[in-house]
């Protein structure tokens, strides 16, 4: 094919800093039995990130947003990238042995975390390409778009397996909107690497568990299997974005660009479990929160019966997390999509049902003072909730939301955390299934 002498690695066609690929490296470290330090980079490169906290916040910012967008993909190399490569490198990335179940389908922290507790790995649909774009306005939606028309068609070409979703977001990702493109894609048919995956990493009669995030979002057709996103899940809802001028009027729905699950890879899902004789599970549910509940009260009962008191709270934030770390606590994960009103709003429902002596929450750190945004005072009120002590943990409320510092200052924070002692048992994957039927907000079909 041509280009492909050229081609990209597959770790680096992917954003590093994107939910997909965090949970991906997170859960196949927890895997293998370690941490997540620095959101899965060296000691060596969270020295500046730490000593970010030394520059005034405009400068700060800045920097953030030129550091985000080295990652960008050049326009030029677009046509080099090979997502079944990509779909190889995910699959090799977790420990090489046979699994009791494994998860495909949408990104989510918390059936991440409820992953590492099975043992269990996760196979994600979408991953983020980011596109090298200097000096762009966030704002401006049209050149955007036609960005977006311009240079999709060379990563499509080669890559006749995935639908890109291209997904501009001025409110949360205003500084790194100003460097990159967000090119979301999502497999729509399975690639080789996760047929095989299937075929031969998988126990005999292991269940195949379809996440399937339904939420979606109005979008602009580009071209074929190509769309335009104004927005994304956030503090924000999609009539909000597009009440803004110069916006391309949508003309059709499509599966949320970053969770969203798209159900043309399902039929293919089916027919590769079906040819390997893997039962097939769906986990339904509506919104990327939905699952935090339920989740930390399964695993809350998991950590009991491991022997442990299950009194501590470690509230997660987007990638902020530590699946390894929570589970050698023998802390009670909870999950938050992104530091925004609803997700706070969620956390006090939750606290509201039960009670925990130490609530830890983390927050992540985008720079922007975006609509939707829950402040650090709001967090540390819910945090207080807790029975005995209730805190922030690694941030600095006077900079939030640009305490930078925080990606790496979690790390020693999360280790300062005493050791749970507790026995590594695993909770079964039938366990695991029949704790989420009946669950609110969540639908387990099948198996």
């Amino acid at each position: 094919m041509p280009g492909r002498s050229r081609q990209v690695p597959p770790e680096q066609a992917v954003a590093s800093f994107d939910s997909a690929s965090a949970f991906l490296l997170a859960l196949a470290r927890a895997l293998d039995g370690r941490d997540f330090p620095y959101l899965g980079q060296s000691w060596l490169k969270a020295l500046p990130v730490r000593a970010s906290v030394l520059l005034p916040r405009p400068l700060r910012c800045r920097v953030y947003a030129i550091v985000s967008g080295r990652e960008g993909i050049a326009v030029d190399r677009l046509g080099d990238i090979d997502l079944d490569e990509v779909a190889s490198w995910v699959a090799r990335t977790y420990p090489d042995r046979r699994y009791p179940a494994v998860l495909v389908g949408s990104s989510n922290g918390a059936l991440t975390h409820l992953a590492a507790a099975c043992g269990v790995p996760w196979l994600p649909q979408t991953l983020l390409v980011p596109v090298r774009r200097r000096g762009a306005d966030p704002a401006d939606m049209l050149a955007a778009l036609e960005f977006g028309a311009r240079h999709g068609p060379a990563l499509l070409a080669h890559n006749p397996r995935v639908e890109l979703h291209h997904m501009q977001d001025a409110n949360q990702d205003a500084l790194s909107g100003s460097q990159m493109a967000y090119f979301r894609v999502k497999w729509t048919g399975l690639p080789p690497a996760y047929e095989r995956f299937l075929d031969e990493r998988l126990e005999p009669d292991a269940p195949v568990v379809v996440v399937r995030d339904t939420s979606t979002w109005p979008v602009t057709h580009v071209g074929d299997r190509h769309v335009f996103q104004v927005g994304a899940q956030g503090g924000m809802v999609p009539e909000e974005y597009l009440d803004a001028p110069d916006v391309p009027a949508p003309d059709r729905t499509a599966a949320e660009a970053e969770w969203g699950f798209a159900e043309p890879l399902l039929d293919g899902l089916r027919e590769a479990a079906r040819r390997t004789r893997h039962p097939v599970v769906e986990l339904r549910y509506g919104h990327p929160q939905d699952p935090a509940a339920a989740v930390a009260d399964l695993l809350r009962s998991w950590t009991r019966h491991r022997g442990g008191p299950a009194q501590r709270l470690l509230v997660s934030s987007f990638v902020l997390h530590d699946p390894w770390r929570t589970i050698t606590t023998g802390s009670v994960p909870f999950w938050t999509f992104f530091p925004v009103q609803s997700a706070a709003r969620a956390l006090c429902d939750y606290l509201a049902s039960t009670s925990y002596d130490d609530v830890d929450v983390m927050l992540f750190n985008h720079g922007v003072e975006s609509r939707g945004l829950a402040d650090a005072r709001t967090w540390r009120r819910i945090a207080e909730r807790a029975r005995r002590r209730g805190r922030l943990l690694g941030v600095d409320p006077r900079a939030f939301p640009a305490d930078f510092a925080v990606f790496a200052r979690y790390t020693s924070a999360l280790r300062s955390l005493p050791d749970g002692g507790l026995p590594w048992s695993p909770l079964s994957v039938e366990d695991a299934l029949a704790g989420l039927r009946g669950a609110e907000k969540l639908s387990v079909v099948g198996g």
